[in-house]
């Protein structure tokens, strides 16, 4: 995988670069999107699944909106400024109007899931596993999982089907946020397509990559065609991918002294 001079700078490179997409689901709809069918859910679907089942997993009833806690708010006269009155609400939600675009979201296996990291003679070895919360938890989403084993050609061939059928989007790794906070915030006001980028702590498990279809309105879904994917995806069952672990090795180039 290439040579660099310390064990820092491999880490590094590690955080970077190497990462792994799976989608888990039943094993009907992941056969499907191996087919190259994308099944694209406008954000409504998850809000409305958490709302009216109380499905914390898949649903999320802020998703696409921004909520701000612990919201007070106080009426003056306009002449006097004198304080009519104080409301307060422990959450108040803004809708910046995505609650209709469509996004896909993948799992993603990376360096937040890094569990040891060991130098032997030449070389440095990275181990990577699931947490025991995602264990538990990921199992709720389908019976199986599918292993994404080239994401640069995936990427190419999701830009390419979307471009085909006239969809603007971005793609990213989910940020997750606890409260009111600043980057959360911010990081909105400079750009509204953000917003399908950010979700509450507790969905941290999930480590979400995301494709949101930010310009697009759909009343409930949309299948894009990207091409079969039987070359670069391999289908396993959850419980399988869930009980194994990745291994990265970098060489270290000893520098003379």
């Amino acid at each position: 995988m290439g040579c660099v001079e310390n064990r820092d700078d491999l880490i590094d490179m590690i955080e970077d670069r190497f990462f792994l997409l799976l989608k888990f689901g039943s094993r009907t709809n992941l056969e499907m999107l191996q087919q190259g069918k994308v099944y694209m859910k406008n954000l409504q679907f998850y809000i409305d699944l958490e709302n009216a089942t109380s499905d914390e997993d898949v649903g999320d009833k802020y998703d696409g909106l921004l909520p701000i806690q612990d919201v007070k708010l106080s009426i003056y006269t306009v002449d006097s400024k004198e304080l009519i009155t104080q409301l307060a609400a422990p959450v108040a939600t803004m809708n910046l109007g995505y609650k209709k675009s469509p996004v896909f979201c993948m799992f993603i296996f990376d360096h937040r899931n890094k569990t040891a990291v060991n130098i032997n003679e030449n070389e440095l070895i990275v181990r990577l596993d699931f947490s025991d919360e995602q264990k538990r938890r990921l199992a709720n989403f389908g019976d199986s999982a599918l292993l994404i084993t080239d994401p640069d050609e995936f990427f190419s061939r999701m830009k390419k089907g979307l471009n085909n059928t006239g969809i603007s989007y971005t793609r990213d790794k989910v940020k997750y946020y606890e409260g009111n906070t600043k980057e959360h915030i911010e990081e909105i006001q400079d750009n509204e397509t953000r917003i399908g980028f950010w979700k509450r702590k507790k969905y941290e498990y999930q480590q979400e990559y995301r494709f949101f279809a930010f310009d697009s309105a759909i009343d409930d879904y949309v299948i894009i065609d990207i091409g079969d994917l039987s070359d670069i995806s391999r289908l396993e069952s959850t419980e399988v991918i869930l009980n194994t672990f990745a291994e990265v090795k970098y060489k270290i180039e000893q520098k003379d002294e």
